[in-house]
């Protein structure tokens, strides 16, 4: 992940990063519901799944899905601790870390795959410790590369989860059809519903790319992901100095 000036980030130059974080997410969600029979990129919905499991004495269960959201949440609590600095004091967030970390747990993925720790075979995989962890890891991934490019965007970009994204294009899709200067009580430039949609078509891409590929290269599939994922952790090395001049005119005090 790279930092983006606020006013740079629905440029060209950058749709394609955001296609690639949604397709990676789309691929991933889709992976794990595939395997384990959970979503993983988001945790509506799990609130009212967990309360019905423990009505009715399914805690065992309950307790398993408590473990989406938890995940996911801490995902987001590293990113902050990560990121919420004191701009002011010569520092700048560190986007290169949080996304080193994120490389790091797929590859733990692969990793707990390649020594034979899943168990293997029939989808989705039986409910073990495997299971579990795999939810975990992939829970926390998710958390962390949401909140990672909801921080370096300033919330203006989502790629984990469809659901505010799909309000979004609902709510504004109209103007693309009206006369550039119609007035609207929600203004938005045309090509912000337009990057929308562009990510709303990776994520999709990248959830039918596992369903249809899975089944023949099974948890290879986390091997695409973790070279998605390195090739933005090289991205974000190399954007470390432009974010470095543009917090030492913006933040920092002479």
């Amino acid at each position: 992940m790279i930092f983006v000036e606020s006013n740079h980030i629905y440029r060209p130059r950058y749709v394609g990063l955001w296609s690639l974080l949604a397709f990676k997410a789309g691929l991933l969600n889709s992976a794990g519901f595939i395997l384990t029979g959970n979503f993983v990129s988001h945790v509506t919905g799990f609130g009212t799944q967990m309360g019905m499991a423990f009505a009715s004495d399914e805690y065992s269960f309950g307790l398993e899905l408590m473990v989406i959201p938890i995940f996911y949440i801490l995902g987001g609590t590293i990113t902050a601790l990560i990121l919420d600095v004191n701009y002011n004091q010569k520092k700048i967030p560190n986007f290169t870390l949080v996304q080193f970390i994120t490389t790091c747990l797929i590859g733990a993925v692969n990793f707990l795959y390649f020594i034979g720790y899943y168990t293997t075979g029939k989808f989705p995989m039986p409910h073990d410790e495997g299971t579990i962890a795999l939810i975990s890891l992939l829970c926390l991934i998710c958390g962390l590369k949401n909140s990672l490019t909801t921080w370096a965007t300033g919330g203006k970009i989502r790629t984990t989860h469809l659901t505010g994204l799909s309000t979004d294009i609902g709510l504004h899709l109209p103007k693309i059809f009206r006369r550039a200067n119609c007035n609207s009580r929600y203004p938005e430039e045309r090509k912000v519903t337009y990057v929308r949609l562009i990510t709303f078509a990776s994520f999709s891409t990248g959830a039918c790319f596992a369903a249809f590929t899975i089944g023949q290269i099974g948890y290879y599939l986390f091997s695409i992901t973790f070279l998605i994922s390195l090739f933005l952790l090289l991205v974000s090395i190399i954007n470390q100095k432009h974010a470095i001049e543009v917090y030492r005119k913006k933040y920092w005090k002479k």
